[in-house]
């Protein structure tokens, strides 16, 4: 279950894949921390690495849908 927070039971964040359907990757960039799709649509999605208070933690982003 997701709260309003973002945070599901377990005190993750969750995400919200429903915009990628049907999408299709044109190009995907990298860097140290951060790979960067881009989509047809002209769309992206960055995915980064990261620590958090010590810990490893990915980040999406966007997290959630885009406005159309």
């Amino acid at each position: 279950m997701t709260t309003k927070d973002g945070l599901n039971d377990d005190g993750g964040c969750t995400v919200d894949w429903s915009w990628l359907v049907g999408e299709q990757i044109r190009e995907i960039r990298s860097s140290l921390d951060t790979i960067t799709f881009t989509f047809e649509s002209g769309r992206t999605l960055a995915v980064t690495a990261r620590l958090w208070k010590g810990a490893p933690f990915v980040a999406f982003d966007p997290w959630k849908a885009p406005d159309a």
